[in-house]
Order: structure tokens, then C-alpha cells, then sequence
């Protein structure tokens, strides 16, 4: 009992605080009123893609939005990156029901990825970046990994205990070299969207 108490005691710890989004609440990032504040609809749109892209999604936990990027580019391919395989396990399911086949699976650190240079046309984090332990390694990272001319949109939303401001964000991008295009307001978040 005491070590039943003391997990639900450090998954809650985490859902409050700062750190990695706890797998075993994964059903809550996929409630339909997430939508309101960023919708799958509205992040396709932003990220502006052609059928052909290689799209990288870092922290996608359940995969709320990665259907509907997956299908954004029915030529291309999208690269799902998270930390926890548990969150892994539980997107590949979601994929797999949605009939998506071209997608992939890393389990890899967001400051360390695994990719070759110039890899990807596009990436994307929603309410991620600030779960990550050195935010400077993680943007270098993505830019490493992104073809010149590549996108990165970065989403904050409301309510996340880790949300980074919209200059935070763009002076860490700055700094790993990317250049900021334009931001998008949304109810209590934004998007910011930079090329590399």
C-alpha cells in the first residue's frame, strides 16, 4: 500500500510541477477539450506542410495531434520522439487505430536526438519544451536536425506548469540559430514558428 501511495504521490508531483508529463495520465492530453485551445485542425494549418514532408514530433505523449500531421503529408513520414516509451506504446496504438502507416518511433532524449543533419522539413513541440531538462541542447538539436530552410513551430498552452513565455522561447531559438517567422495567439498560449 505505502508503495502504491508514494507512485500516485510522485505522478501527481509530476502533473503539478515541473518535469516530464507523467504516461500514467496520458488519457487526460487526449480529452476533447484540448482542442479548444489548440486544435489538430488549427497546428496543421501553422505548420504549413507539402505532402512530401518529413515532419519530427518531440513529446507526443498519446499522440493528440499526430494523425492529423501523419495525413498532412500522405508522401512524406512524421518521427515521433518521446523520453518515456510508455508514451510511445500508447501512440503507436493510436496510429495504428487511425490507419496511419507513415509514421515512426524513437524513444530518445529531446537534447540528443538520433537523427542525421538536415534530416527533417519540419518539427513540432506543443507544450513540451519547457519539460525539457536543457532547452538550449534541445532547440540546438532540432536545428541539427532540420534542412536548411526547415520549420519549427514551438506551442505553449494554457495551464501547463512548465509553459515557457513567447520571448523566452524565441531568445532560446535565436540561440540555437533558428530565426523566428511569425507567432499566433491562441487563448492563453501561443505558437512560434522558426525556420533554420
Amino acid at each position: 500500500m505505502r508503495a502504491t501511495w508514494t507512485r500516485w504521490r510522485d505522478i501527481w508531483r509530476r502533473l503539478s510541477g515541473r518535469g516530464v508529463y507523467p504516461h500514467e495520465l496520458a488519457w487526460l492530453l487526449l480529452l476533447p477539450g484540448r482542442g479548444l485551445f489548440l486544435s489538430a485542425r488549427q497546428l496543421v494549418r501553422e505548420l504549413r506542410l507539402r505532402p512530401e514532408a518529413r515532419v519530427l514530433e518531440l513529446g507526443p505523449g498519446p499522440g493528440y495531434f499526430s494523425a492529423a500531421v501523419a495525413r498532412a503529408v500522405p508522401k512524406g513520414r512524421l518521427e515521433l520522439v518521446d523520453l518515456q516509451r510508455e508514451m510511445l506504446v500508447k501512440s503507436r496504438r493510436r496510429l495504428r487505430r487511425a490507419g496511419v502507416a507513415n509514421a515512426g518511433f524513437t524513444q530518445a532524449r529531446a537534447e540528443r536526438l538520433p537523427f542525421r543533419p538536415a534530416s527533417f522539413d519540419a518539427a513540432f513541440l506543443v507544450a513540451v519544451l519547457g519539460e525539457v531538462g536543457d532547452q538550449s541542447e534541445c532547440l540546438a538539436a532540432i536545428a541539427h536536425a532540420l534542412r536548411p530552410g526547415g520549420t519549427l513551430l514551438v506551442a505553449e498552452l494554457p495551464g501547463d506548469p512548465d509553459a515557457l513565455s513567447e520571448s523566452g522561447v524565441r531568445r532560446l531559438a535565436g540561440a540555437a540559430g533558428l530565426e523566428f517567422l511569425s507567432a499566433t495567439h491562441l487563448r492563453g498560449g501561443f505558437t512560434a514558428r522558426f525556420c533554420r
